[in-house]
This record gives C-alpha cells, sequence and structure tokens, in this order.
C-alpha cells in the first residue's frame, strides 16, 4: 500500500503544478516526483515494469474521495485483495472477492 499510495501522491504534487491536470501517464512523474521506476513495480507480479492501472482524473474530480486513480493491476484477475488509491490522496485495500 505504500508504494501506490506514494505514486498517488507523486501524481498529486504533478497536478499541484500544473493546473491541476494530473500527467497523462506515469512515466512523467519520474524521476521529478517519484525518484526511480522501482515503485512502480507491483509485489504481486514483480516481472512487470509498471503494476497499477492510472487512470487520471478529470480536473473536476481531482479531490474526489470516490474516483479511483490508481490499483494495482494484478489483483483482480488473481483473487487478491487490491490496494486502490483515490483522487484525493486516500489509499484502501478492496476485498479481492
Amino acid at each position: 500500500m505504500t508504494n501506490a499510495r506514494n505514486i498517488g501522491l507523486a501524481c498529486r504534487q504533478y497536478a499541484r503544478e500544473h493546473g491541476g491536470v494530473y500527467p497523462v501517464s506515469l512515466d512523467l512523474i519520474i524521476p521529478q516526483y517519484m525518484p526511480d521506476r522501482t515503485k512502480l513495480v507491483s509485489p504481486l507480479d514483480p516481472s512487470e515494469p509498471v503494476g497499477y492501472t492510472f487512470t487520471p482524473p478529470t480536473p473536476a474530480r481531482t479531490d474526489s474521495p470516490d474516483t479511483i486513480v490508481l490499483e494495482d493491476k494484478f489483483a483482480p484477475t488473481l483473487g487478491h485483495n487490491r490496494v486502490v488509491v483515490y483522487a484525493n490522496g486516500s489509499a484502501r485495500i478492496l476485498d479481492g472477492q
């Protein structure tokens, strides 16, 4: 959950510095907002360079507590609980069942 939350915070920082617009890709947060790509790897599949699905929110939804911007992309297919990060910066673990 720590890596996912840090990715979400880096995206929020990017948005603050770009007029409220989130990056269109996680590549845009490296290295200024996140030092390297190692945090983008999911613990569920370390062979994949980016283990999260990123969906930038629209500017009107950037502080929404119910808009998911980041989630582990392997958890649903493996039946694991999944980490999600919301547009407001909060993070939760959702039941994988």
